[in-house]
């Protein structure tokens, strides 16, 4: 049976409830299963993942479930759909992979990956990437356009603040894999504290 005739057979309250992952996973690339906001969604897909797998296929999407990290990952096989962080944003990443990899270590009875402002400013610092601080608006825009993509949300407080609180989702070490981690390192060991010049850097949102 064609994905559509399966389709055609689901109540309304499915229909509707398909619609709305599909657009999710268009919009942001990424269904966390750990992410309260994504979990409805995600069981959704994974019942019927054939389903959406054909769906997307026609269009030139390719589905990847990761079951290891209980993330639905969404990516176009032409490239399409690119998204276009600043040397700034991917500088940001960088430092919550970073971040996340240290945390991980130190999980014991949650599995929750917490973070906090003063976390990443420390960081920032350490790594002498620049000889100050990003400003702080600068932060929150990097941070709530990563929201954006399921990688991470705000948990406590307010989205610039040091003691502002936040969970990272296993989504990121999609989004920054080992090799990107590899070259970023690279480049900032050759860049330190070289300048404020800011560079495009074309990133796959679903790479």
């Amino acid at each position: 049976m064609s994905w559509y005739r399966e389709y055609g057979d689901f109540s309304d309250k499915d229909k509707e409830t398909f619609r709305k992952a599909a657009n999710l996973l268009l919009s942001q690339n990424y269904l966390v299963y750990e992410r309260e906001e994504d979990r409805l969604y995600y069981r959704f897909v994974e019942r019927y993942l054939d389903i959406f797998i054909d769906y997307f296929f026609l269009s030139g999407w390719d589905l990847h479930h990761d079951k290891r990290l209980f993330v639905f990952q969404l990516y176009n096989r032409y490239g399409k759909n690119r998204c276009h962080f600043t040397l700034q944003e991917t500088i940001f990443l960088f430092i919550l992979r970073l971040l996340y990899d240290e945390k991980q270590k130190d999980l014991r009875l949650t599995r929750e990956i917490l973070i906090s402002g003063e976390d990443i400013q420390q960081k920032y610092m350490a790594l002498e990437i620049k000889n100050r601080l990003p400003a702080r608006d600068d932060m929150e825009k990097a941070l709530k356009l990563f929201s954006n993509f399921s990688i991470l949300d705000l948990k406590r407080g307010q989205w610039k603040d040091p003691d502002a609180v936040y969970i990272l989702y296993p989504s990121l070490l999609l989004v920054v894999d080992v090799a990107s981690v590899e070259r970023l390192a690279t480049w900032i060991k050759a860049n330190k504290a070289k300048g404020d010049e800011d560079d495009v850097i074309d990133r796959d949102k679903a790479d």
